[in-house]
């Protein structure tokens, strides 16, 4: 368990992910991640701060969490369920899959379910991920399936994005 791995006085967070729920992992809900963070505060209140959670774009999404169309409103569930204090980092992505595929296959930025027009989302959906008030600040790791030129090119993509 994580009470036996983590320890007073660490100077490392541990970042638990939202995962999209293809049914071989814990975190698929912002309620599981709930418990596994009250059972951690429960059984070891002082590590309680040293605990938070990484926002993974295609996870969520594919978890059935409607970012491409209420940001906003899951960022809202997010915090009533976890505390949006919790929120550390962010893992940006696109996805193959429509929201609720629950299967976790990420694409690069703008070819996928979240970013292409084509399939519903749109630039307009990553500007607002990478604009959003609540995760602006936070550090945003791409992980898309790409070579160091395509990740150089949805870099500047998304940083042109931000406002």
């Amino acid at each position: 368990t994580l009470c036996q791995v983590m320890f007073e006085g660490q100077q490392t967070t541990v970042l638990l992910e939202t995962m999209a729920g293809k049914g071989t992992e814990v975190g698929r809900s912002f309620e599981e991640l709930a418990l596994i963070i009250e059972g951690v505060a429960d059984k070891r209140p002082e590590l309680s701060a040293k605990l938070g959670v990484c926002l993974d774009t295609c996870h969520v999404n594919d978890a059935g969490y409607d970012i491409v169309h209420d940001l906003d409103g899951v960022l809202d569930e997010f915090d009533r369920v976890v505390g949006i204090e919790r929120l550390r980092a962010v893992h940006i992505n696109d996805s193959k899959n429509p929201c609720g595929a629950h299967k976790d296959r990420h694409e690069c930025i703008g070819k996928g379910y979240l970013g292409g027009e084509e399939f519903g989302g749109g630039m307009q959906v990553m500007q607002n991920i990478v604009s959003n008030g609540r995760l602006r600040a936070l550090p945003f790791i791409l992980e898309t399936p790409n070579e160091l030129a395509g990740y150089a090119a949805e870099i500047k993509l998304l940083r042109s994005l931000q406002q």
